[in-house]
């Protein structure tokens, strides 16, 4: 995800400019993730999908986002944002306060934690 852009922000006073670079730096250090697909082994006796609630059987192809917690999985397709249900594209999450499995887009990670600039729509 691309940080915000003070930039176009030109209503920001300095000390609103030094606020919205540490709120992205904190941000990805501490609620961005990115998803590892991989099949399950065969010899295990499969998973619940943290969407859908279905199984993912043994040799499925499944996503883990370590930051939603260990073990937890998806099926492919339902690695989505919590909120809008829009596929996390490049498998790019936010898990805002850990582990819990509530997955969340960038644009909706952000409006958790801050109001978006009517100018460019930015946190």
């Amino acid at each position: 995800p691309h940080p915000p852009q003070p930039q176009f922000c030109h209503d920001l006073d300095e000390a609103e400019r030094r606020e919205l670079k540490l709120f992205a730096q904190r941000r990805k250090r501490e609620n961005l993730g990115q998803g590892s697909v991989r099949p399950l082994p065969l010899t295990s006796a499969g998973a619940v999908c943290q969407q859908c609630g279905g199984p993912v059987r043994g040799g499925s192809l499944a996503v883990f986002a370590g930051r939603a917690g260990l073990g937890l999985c998806w099926h492919p397709q339902c690695f989505q944002c919590h909120q809008c249900h829009q596929p996390l594209v490049d498998l790019v999450y936010f898990c805002p306060g850990g582990a819990g499995g509530r997955l969340l887009c960038g644009r909706h990670h952000g409006d958790t934690l801050r109001h978006r600039c009517p100018g460019c729509d930015e946190v």
